[in-house]
């Protein structure tokens, strides 16, 4: 079999089919395995310029960490939190942000709305429900503006869903978004730190299990720099032909890449139209992923946990990045959505000033004084367009849905965004490879 992407959903394919007694060949556009999770260094603290966190509800990714000699330790958010709304701050713990108790009211409002809605939905068929068609149509502002009438309130469901989905609320089908909520168990697991999907992260960086895998499977069959420009099959199977010519014949082939980059391959014959659509109307998030080195965590002594959200851009989030035992003191700020897309057009010294400034504000003074600064604009990246996950606009669901993981003929389709569970995490990844390689060895 041959597997598109080495990332973790395609070389969670390749493992588990190795374990089956199958043989593999992983090709690898980029020049390193991992996808959207890529961990390295900043003046000796580790960051993870993609995905990093894991957290409860989400048993695969664990179970594989723990069989690949992995392990994991707690996020770190203890002490007050800070909100950012028209340029007022103020301080909080928990999970929502205080505010005046008719805009908090609105805001749960639309969380128990959201949460009930999605519950409605097949974690597996969510386009099959009675109400698709009519959420499809519907983007999550014209939900909010009926149940969230306070600027604030936006203001504040902004910040989160610019770091969940790299897009605006004016953007993202209804569909999409109670699809992914669905898929996550609740809102609250998205938007939670502890006993939520950001509980915890992977000693040595996500990157790591990619790395394991890898290894696992055998880095002389995970072939990188080796960027795929044409599948074609026929009674026999099905030849992948690479951009530098290179000719590979398997059985059958998982495709494990960000859905829109599955446009970019020339496939032979014609795939049909439900899927090729759904390529073609899907598009990535926006996030940037900046870290700021400091000489100690200045935040963490005056009781704060780092985290921070702002409504108002162009920073979104801000989390603490220290290493396990706090000593290499890092912070993590994210910009998202609309504010993602156009960072390009501000020069690197004004983005490094935009982002130590906002840090200032939030935590004071010594936030000016960093060891070093970097930064990773995913919208950047040629062999994935964009963060954290492919977006399926209004009108994409409901039609072309039935099409994301149905495999044609001896073509099958893994990535984060084909998961019924955990949609657009690690943990819906690996699902992803897991229900791929189940497919193609069922089907012989």
């Amino acid at each position: 079999y041959v597997i598109i992407g080495a990332g973790v959903a395609g070389l969670s394919a390749a493992y588990a089919l190795e374990k089956c007694g199958a043989s593999v060949l992983v090709l690898e556009a980029q020049d390193h395995v991992g996808g959207r999770t890529w961990s390295g260094q900043l003046e000796g603290a580790e960051v993870d310029w993609g995905g990093e966190w894991i957290g409860q509800g989400q048993p695969r990714i664990y179970a594989l960490i723990k069989e690949l000699g992995l392990r994991t330790f707690p996020t770190f958010d203890t002490g007050k939190k800070i909100l950012e709304l028209r340029g007022r701050l103020s301080t909080y713990s928990g999970t929502i942000p205080w505010m005046a108790p008719w805009k908090l009211l609105q805001i749960q409002l639309g969380i128990w709305i959201i949460d009930a809605w999605a519950n409605r939905l097949d974690m597996a068929l969510p386009w099959s429900h009675r109400n698709a068609a009519e959420w499809d149509t519907k983007t999550l502002e014209s939900l909010r503006r009926r149940f969230m009438w306070s600027t604030d309130a936006r203001a504040t469901m902004d910040a989160a869903i610019r770091t969940i989905f790299g897009s605006e609320s004016g953007e993202l089908s209804l569909l999409h978004m109670l699809a992914y909520v669905r898929s996550a168990g609740s809102m609250n697991n998205l938007i939670s730190t502890e006993a939520g999907f950001q509980h915890e992260r992977i000693a040595g960086g996500a990157q790591s299990v990619s790395l394991a895998l890898a290894k696992a499977v055998g880095e002389e069959r995970v072939r990188l720099s080796q960027p795929v420009s044409a599948i074609s099959q026929d009674a026999s199977g099905v030849t992948v032909t690479s951009a530098g010519g290179q000719s590979y014949h398997a059985k059958r082939a998982i495709v494990a890449v960000p859905v829109p980059l599955g446009s970019r391959i020339d496939f032979s014959p014609r795939l049909p139209a439900l899927r090729e659509q759904l390529m073609q109307r899907a598009y990535m998030g926006g996030a940037v992923k900046c870290f700021v080195r400091y000489e100690n965590a200045f935040w963490r002594e005056k009781g704060f946990s780092g985290e921070a959200a702002c409504g108002d851009g162009p920073v979104s989030v801000t989390f603490d990045q220290c290493s396990e035992d706090g000593k290499k003191a890092c912070m993590l700020v994210f910009v998202g959505g609309k504010f993602a897309r156009t960072w390009h057009r501000y020069a690197p010294d004004e983005r490094r000033k935009i982002i130590i400034e906002r840090l200032a504000k939030y935590f004071g003074p010594e936030a000016r004084k960093p060891l070093a600064y970097a930064e990773l604009d995913w919208c950047g990246e040629r062999f994935i367009g964009g963060a954290p996950i492919a977006i399926f606009p209004t009108g994409t669901l409901s039609i072309h849905g039935a099409a994301l993981r149905e495999p044609i003929a001896k073509i099958h389709w893994a990535g984060t965004e084909t998961a019924r569970q955990c949609m657009g995490f690690i943990e819906g990844a690996v699902e992803s490879g897991q229900r791929a390689a189940e497919e193609v060895l069922s089907a012989g």
